[in-house]
């Protein structure tokens, strides 16, 4: 009997067959980070960049732990993040012991200056976009660079025109939306209240739309947005100190659904979100302390170190604040942060246990288009462990969401549950060994959808068509 559940981004259809209690991720220690340094971000090949006080910025070759002779960058400078062409941003020290916002080029290991004098770069997306924040004497103002190149016009404010005020850009997607934080009356001090900003494409901070509001509270911050414009980031509840993480919905402000909740304490702050809407973040789990990394799926926040082996010796930590602190996650699941190993700290990369892999007719690389008036499309996922080893008998949810021009939408329940997918099913074929969902395309209509396969409420697969 099919079970239909709200999940994910308004509601959408989860048919599930059972749940379990497993380890989810095993753990890649990447090398120490003592005496101290952080991750500070990850791309989609699992190229991990961060700092180590003691040695300098890094950036891991693909899949792979630092390497102290070909890793670090040739330069006195601090990295903020990097993009899928490996492009590091940051600061760099000139020799006037003074610092300059720099990328590298693709993979390279030489700052490329972007930035005027008292400037560093926070973020940059794959087109080369980055968001670089310059001092302007007593406050910082964000700006965003053409694609691959220098500082260009400033990102504005929150506050009416003519206010001095201080705005802070967190990041870029790759439509060139900047999320960040930006006082909304006046100049930023302990009086000015802050709140979180999400602009149009290429634009300008527009104070009547790119207002992100609250949980309630008086404040809130942006740290990261996906392609979608779901943005992450912290807010200030109503009636109290607390601070929760929130998710929006696509290009839509925060509300009292976005509240994404903590692992029981009163503090929780989101730091990344992948274009599949899973987020990672910090949370207390007592009080407003911040101690263990979360990952948000399927409608829950689980603790991460809780989803490693056992026999791994690291707890994975949160972000020490609500500025936009490690983990981070990727589009594969890949998920970087900082970890507590056996007494050190380390910087480790957390890789899914489970890889769920789309089958014929559908295609792996999104490029499939069947008629809306085909009776069944066959959605087959072949499931795998630690890599190698097949599953046939994990138990797995199947969720459907429609993902057309840029936007996510709730697939129409009322619609599809009628009597046209009485020929729906979702099953486990032990025989092929294929997880099998015969999907009643008729009641869907034309558009592109997503079709995503989770183990324990925790996505590790998609298939992606179109019907025409």
């Amino acid at each position: 009997m099919k079970r239909i559940i709200t999940l994910f981004i308004g509601s959408c259809l989860l048919f599930v067959a059972s749940t379990c209690v497993a380890q989810m991720y095993t753990v890649l220690d990447l090398g120490t980070l003592n005496p101290s340094g952080t991750v500070v971000g990850i791309n989609a090949s699992g190229q991990v960049v961060g700092n180590n006080y003691s040695v300098g910025a890094f950036r891991t070759a693909a899949n792979m732990p630092i390497n102290t002779d070909t890793d670090f960058l040739q330069c006195h400078c601090w990295v903020y993040g990097i993009n899928d062409s490996g492009r590091v941003v940051g600061m760099f020290w000139n020799p006037d012991d003074w610092f300059e916002a720099f990328s590298t080029a693709p993979n390279g290991l030489d700052p490329i200056i972007i930035g005027e004098s008292g400037t560093f770069a926070t973020a940059i997306n794959a087109s080369g976009e980055a968001v670089i924040e310059k001092y302007m004497g007593y406050y910082l103002q964000g700006f965003r660079t053409e694609p691959n190149g220098y500082m260009g016009d400033d990102l504005g404010t929150l506050t009416p025109e003519g206010q001095w005020a201080e705005t802070y850009g967190e990041a870029v997607n790759s439509a060139g939306q900047v999320v960040g934080i930006a006082a909304v009356d006046g100049y930023w001090n302990l009086q000015a209240h802050r709140h979180a900003f999400r602009t149009a494409p290429n634009s300008p901070i527009n104070p009547s739309t790119d207002d992100l509001g609250t949980l309630g509270g008086s404040e809130s911050g942006a740290n990261d947005i996906n392609a979608f414009g779901q943005v992450v980031g912290w807010s200030y509840t109503s009636g109290s100190a607390a601070v929760h993480a929130f998710r929006t919905s696509p290009n839509a402000p925060i509300n009292l659904a976005s509240d994404l909740g903590t692992l029981g304490g009163s503090f929780s702050t989101a730091s990344s979100i992948n274009n599949f809407g899973q987020v990672v973040g910090g949370a207390a789990l007592s009080g407003d302390t911040i101690q263990h990394a979360f990952l948000f799926d399927g409608g829950a926040m689980h603790d991460l170190s809780t989803l490693i082996s056992g026999g791994s010796n690291c707890v994975v930590l949160g972000a020490v604040d609500i500025s936009r602190n490690p983990p981070y996650i990727n589009d594969a699941g890949q998920i970087a942060a900082n970890a507590q190993c056996g007494g050190e700290l380390h910087a480790v990369r957390l890789d899914p246990v489970y890889k769920a892999s789309v089958q014929q007719p559908i295609n792996a690389d999104g490029t499939s288009v069947f008629s809306a008036k085909r009776g069944v499309i066959p959605v087959k996922f072949v499931l795998t462990q630690f890599g190698t080893q097949p599953s046939c008998t994990s138990s797995a949810t199947i969720g459907i969401v429609k993902a057309s021009n840029g936007t996510l939408a709730a697939v129409d329940e009322s619609t599809y549950s009628m009597s046209a997918d009485s020929g729906s099913n979702f099953r486990i074929d032990s025989t092929a060994c294929q997880y099998t969902y015969n999907l009643a395309a008729s009641a869907l209509g034309t558009g592109t959808y997503r079709v995503d396969i989770s183990i324990n409420g925790i996505m590790v697969g998609h298939a992606v068509f179109a019907l025409k």
